[in-house]
């Protein structure tokens, strides 16, 4: 028997959802006979999560009782998607039967690279890259590429949607003093790296030991992570009910 994780689109749970996700899988783990938790690395990723936790607790406290957290978190999302849609669209061009096209497409895509996880950094890296993006898309060098794809339309929406963000989070930052800021997405994207290799590791040792250890944590979380798709399932059903229908 081959054993698998449970699919889990963890992107679409909330910070909350996220971070009960997280302590479910604690809490189960402290459930499994102490005698069997004899495996450094299992152990170490354990208390790795619990002390990311934290933190992660601490950020969200914060999020909740500041206002301007929502917009910021929106204003983030929408420059996240302009930048996946930009580099699909290289993607796109890759795939022409234009030679031209196809190596304007290579030439932005290997400059685009530079810029990997782009959207994983936290808000004021990703500000700054951005810009840096930006420049050199309008160019000297870039430019004529660009133009060339058709693409400009993207650039002034990378550059809007960034401007709209950075205004906000000035806002943000100028009305509150704080001796400590916490950046959400950036405390979510270290735990759930983190998470990524614990679930990782896990799959693989219940594959090639098969002992009761890492059978049954990857039961538990397969069970907690079941939980948390379905409950994005109706949430996603649910929001297509409530859009409205196209008149026939």
């Amino acid at each position: 028997m081959e054993f698998s994780l449970e699919p889990l689109r963890t992107t679409g749970l909330t910070n909350l959802e996220a971070g009960e996700l997280i302590k479910t899988h604690i809490s189960d783990i402290g459930t499994i006979d102490r005698e069997l938790l004899t495996d450094a690395p299992f152990n170490g990723y354990v208390q790795d999560l619990t002390d990311l936790m934290a933190p992660y607790d601490l950020g969200l406290r914060q999020v909740q009782k500041s206002g301007t957290t929502e917009p910021i978190r929106q204003a983030d999302d929408d420059r996240d998607k302009v930048v996946g849609a930009f580099g699909l669209l290289l993607r796109l061009f890759a795939l022409s039967d234009d030679p031209a096209e196809v190596e304007a497409s290579r030439l932005l895509s290997i400059r685009f690279g530079s810029f990997k996880q782009l959207r994983s950094l936290n808000y004021v890296a990703e500000s700054n890259a951005i810009d840096n993006l930006v420049a050199d898309l309008e160019g000297e060098v870039y430019a004529g590429l660009v133009t060339q794809l058709n693409a400009g339309r993207y650039v002034e929406r990378l550059k809007t949607t960034n401007e709209n963000f950075k205004t906000l989070f000035s806002s943000r930052m100028a009305g509150e003093v704080s001796s400590e800021d916490f950046d959400m997405k950036t405390i979510r994207n270290e735990v759930f790296t983190k998470y990524g290799e614990f679930c990782n590791y896990v799959v693989a040792m219940a594959n090639a030991l098969k002992t009761p250890l890492f059978v049954t944590a990857l039961d538990q979380m397969n069970a907690a992570r079941k939980y948390y798709s379905d409950l994005l399932a109706r949430r996603t059903a649910r929001q297509e009910e409530e859009e409205p229908q196209p008149a026939e």
